[in-house]
C-alpha cells in the first residue's frame, strides 16, 4: 500500500482527508512542516498534501526542504482560493499540482490515482528494464566535456571516494550509478540520498548511525543505519555542503556506534558523493570545508551546465521526448521552430528543468506536434531566437489588434492604454 502525507495545522482539514483517502492508502500526518519534515526524513512517503499557509515554516519553504530531502516525493499543495498564486509558484518549484479549499472529494481521489500511477508505471518500466538486462543509465551528450566525463569513468578502478561536482539539476545521480554499473559492486544496491539544511546534527546521525531500541524518547523502534542498508553496495550523497564533519570522519575511519550503544561496526561501503553548488567549479565545498572536500575528492568530476555544452541540449530534448512518449504512449514531435527556441534556451535548472519541460509538454499536448505557442512564454521570451522573435511578434499584434478592438477602432484611446504615440501604433496595426 503507498504511502500519503497530510500536512496541515487545521485539524478539520486533516480528517476531511482522512475520510476520503483512508483505507485506501496508508495515511500519514503532520501539523506543521517541521514534523513533515522528520516524517519524511524517518520513512518512505509517496505523496505529500501540502498546505500552502501554515504557522512557522509555511507550506513553501517545507516544499523545497522536503524536495532537498527526497527529490521523488510527489506533492500537491493545498490552498485557499485566494492564494491560487502562492500554490501555482510552487508548481515551478517542484510541486506537481495543486487543490483549492473546500475539496472536491473527486478531484483528491483523481489526483492520488493518477499521480500515484505514474509513479507505480516508472517503478515497473526500471524494474523491467533491469530484468531484461537492458542499460539502464547512460550519458547524454557528444560535447567534448561529455565525452571527458565519459573517460573519467573508465578510468575508475577500486573503491576510492569519487566527488561529482556540478550546479542543480546536472547529472549527478546519472554518473553516479554509471560509476556504480562498472565497478565490483554493480550486482548490489546504489542507494541515494540527499542531504538538507534543515536536518539537525542530531538527525543526520540518527539517519547514518541507525540507534538501538529504546535509544530515543521520541522512537523507541531499532532503526537501520545507511551503512546497514548499503552494506556491501555503493551510497551516492547528494548535497555533501550539508555533511557534518564528525559524519565524515566516521566514513573516513569506517566505524561507527549506533545511538544508544557503543558497540562499533565496521562500514564496508564505497561512498560516491557529489556537491552542489553555484559558482566556482570547487569554491563552494571547498571554502566551506576544506577536510571533507580532500577526502572525497579523491577522483573529482566536474559536471558543466548545459549552458557550456549547447550541442547537447537537442540531444537531451530528443532522448526526454522519446522517454516521455513511449511512458505516456503517445508519439508527438516537436516542430522545428520549437526544437530551435528549446536548444536556444540557456536552462539555468539543467537537465532536470529540460527534462521536467518535456515531461509537462508531452502531457497536455492534445495533437502530435508541439509548436512555439505551446512553450512557456517567459523561455520564449528568453531565448531572443529567430524563432522565438517570430512567436512574439505575431503574439504582440495580436495584442495590439484585441485591444484596439475593446476600444472600437479609437487609436487615440488604444495608444494610450498601450503606452506608445499614435506614430508607433500605427506601424503595429
Amino acid at each position: 500500500m503507498q504511502t500519503i502525507l497530510v500536512v496541515d495545522d487545521e485539524v478539520s482539514i486533516r480528517e476531511s482527508f482522512s475520510l476520503i483517502l483512508e483505507g485506501q492508502y496508508n495515511l500519514l500526518m503532520a501539523a506543521s512542516g517541521e514534523t513533515a519534515l522528520k516524517t519524511v526524513t524517518d520513512q518512505k512517503v509517496d505523496l505529500a498534501f501540502l498546505d500552502v499557509r501554515m504557522p512557522g515554516m509555511d507550506g513553501i519553504a517545507t516544499l523545497k526542504r522536503l524536495k532537498e530531502i527526497d527529490p521523488n516525493l510527489e506533492v500537491v499543495m493545498v490552498t485557499a482560493v485566494n492564494d491560487v498564486k502562492n500554490a501555482s509558484e510552487a508548481v515551478k518549484l517542484g510541486a506537481c499540482d495543486y487543490a483549492v479549499k473546500p475539496f472536491d472529494v473527486q478531484r483528491i481521489l483523481k489526483l492520488a490515482e493518477q499521480i500515484l500511477r505514474k509513479k507505480n508505471i516508472l517503478k515497473e518500466g526500471d524494474l523491467a528494464k533491469q530484468k531484461a538486462g537492458r542499460d539502464l543509465f547512460r550519458l547524454i551528450g557528444n560535447s567534448e566535456k561529455i565525452k571527458t566525463i565519459a573517460r573519467t569513468i573508465e578510468s575508475i578502478e577500486g573503491d576510492e571516494p569519487v566527488l561529482l561536482v556540478g550546479e542543480h539539476g546536472t547529472e549527478k545521480e546519472l554518473i553516479a550509478n554509471l560509476i556504480h554499473q562498472k565497478s565490483s559492486r554493480a550486482k548490489t544496491k546504489l542507494q541515494s540520498l540527499n542531504l538538507s539544511p534543515a536536518l539537525s546534527t542530531q538527525q543526520l546521525k540518527s539517519l547514518f548511525y541507525g540507534r538501538t531500541s529504546g535509544s530515543s524518547t521520541v522512537d523507541l523502534r531499532a532503526k537501520n543505519s545507511l551503512f546497514d542498508e548499503t552494506k556491501g553496495g555503493t551510497l551516492f550523497i547528494n548535497n555533501l555542503e550539508s555533511l557534518p564533519e564528525e559524519i565524515a570522519k566516521v566514513i573516513a575511519a569506517k566505524e561507527f556506534s549506533r545511538l544508544g550503544s557503543n558497540r562499533q561496526a565496521a562500514t564496508p561501503v564505497k561512498v560516491n558523493i557529489t556537491t552542489r553548488f553555484i559558482g566556482g567549479a570547487t569554491q563552494s565545498l571547498a571554502e566551506k570545508n576544506q577536510a571533507i572536500f580532500n577526502f572525497f575528492s579523491t577522483v573529482l568530476i566536474q559536471i558543466p551546465p548545459l549552458r557550456e555544452r549547447t550541442s547537447d541540449i537537442p540531444l537531451w530534448i530528443n532522448h526526454c521526448l522519446e522517454k516521455y512518449n513511449q511512458l505516456y504512449a503517445k508519439k508527438i514531435k516537436l516542430a522545428p521552430a520549437a526544437l530551435q527556441v528549446l536548444s536556444d534556451y540557456d536552462w539555468p535548472g539543467n537537465v532536470d528543468e529540460l527534462e521536467g519541460l518535456i515531461e509537462r509538454l508531452v502531457l497536455t499536448c492534445s495533437g502530435f506536434l508541439i509548436e512555439v505557442n505551446d512553450l512557456p512564454f517567459e523561455l520564449v521570451l528568453k531565448t531572443g531566437s529567430e524563432a522565438g522573435k517570430d512567436y512574439l511578434s505575431l503574439f504582440e499584434a495580436a495584442y495590439v489588434q484585441k485591444v484596439f478592438n475593446i476600444n472600437k477602432q479609437d487609436k487615440q484611446k488604444t495608444a494610450s492604454d498601450l503606452g506608445i504615440n499614435h506614430l508607433v501604433l500605427e506601424t503595429k496595426l
